[in-house]
């Protein structure tokens, strides 16, 4: 239960925080794919990356560094 409330708050911290400037810079680290905004979703309080069509342990979004 603690790891799944650290994962969201994460989780809705990158979803806060993305500005488009940053957004152009996130790329899927499961697929490879750049994404406009963090894909990395909450379902049946578990992560789920839809990209990629699997239940996850962290956000897979990351910053290209761009």
């Amino acid at each position: 239960m603690r790891r799944l409330i650290i994962s969201t708050t994460v989780l809705l911290f990158l979803a806060g925080s993305a500005t488009p400037a940053l957004q152009s810079g996130l790329i899927c680290t499961l697929t490879g794919k750049k994404i406009a905004a963090c894909c990395c979703q909450l379902r049946d309080e578990t992560l789920y990356c839809p990209l990629a069509k699997k239940t996850i342990e962290s956000c897979c979004c990351k910053s290209t560094g761009d």
